[in-house]
């Protein structure tokens, strides 16, 4: 996998995938085009949950914020300024959303999409096809992970959700502007993130610990858009 695509794993945990379960059950779902912007709206075959049930929607987005806003995987590799609202969609047999770019700007207030964000809400033994697949330099890469895993991708690529055969795709998608918005820098900041991590379990006082910090820091420092 690309090394600007992040799979994180249980980034809902059991307790939050059962409330939420309980909370989609609760609300409707209307036809997914309704958010579809520009080319989009001519490639998208799904449904989507309607915000015309403000409690369980307003529980939903509680829950799926205070997730991701507590992940530190996340967070150091999103390194997120504003998150869009996020959608849950569904799909079931024959449905797919076709080959599509994100629109680079949006939401109100507008957001600039970095990133993109699909948290898987089902076991992916149950449907058969509804891959995430994205096309990158090397290929496409399809993703299909387990039930409360996510994966977080640069904006910038052409991806699609691959056809139901059978049985139903849950998924709830967002879109991040990041405090820092190049892809690259963005990646570099992760992994000097994790070698600090590493460090610091090893010896938080040692000088070679402190430096890594005071590099991680600085080059933040000179590539946030703040």
């Amino acid at each position: 996998m690309s090394q600007q695509f992040h799979h994180i794993p249980s980034l809902l945990k059991p307790e939050e995938l059962i409330t939420l379960d309980v909370l989609i059950q609760k609300a409707n779902f209307v036809d997914g085009k309704a958010t579809a912007s520009m080319a989009a709206k001519e490639v998208k075959n799904n449904q989507q949950l309607d915000n015309s049930s403000p409690e369980a929607m307003n529980a939903i987005q509680q829950l799926l914020t205070n997730a991701v806003m507590s992940s530190p995987y996340f967070n150091a590799a999103a390194q997120p300024k504003k998150i869009h609202p996020f959608i849950v969609s569904k799909y079931g047999p024959r449905q797919f959303y076709g080959w599509h770019v994100d629109s680079p700007i949006m939401g109100d207030p507008a957001i600039r999409t970095d990133l993109a964000m699909t948290i898987f809400l089902n076991d992916p033994a149950t449907y058969e096809g509804g891959e995430l697949m994205i096309q990158t330099s090397g290929g496409a890469v399809a993703m299909k992970p387990a039930k409360g895993d996510a994966v977080l991708y640069p904006c910038q690529f052409l991806h699609c959700v691959n056809e139901i055969k059978s049985g139903e795709r849950m998924a709830a998608v967002t879109w991040i502007q990041s405090n820092i918005q190049s892809s690259e820098q963005r990646q570099l900041l992760f992994e000097l993130n994790q070698v600090h991590a590493a460090l610091n379990q090893r010896d938080k006082h040692a000088p070679e610990t402190n430096l890594m910090l005071q590099a991680y820091s600085n080059l933040f420092r000179m590539w946030a858009d703040v």
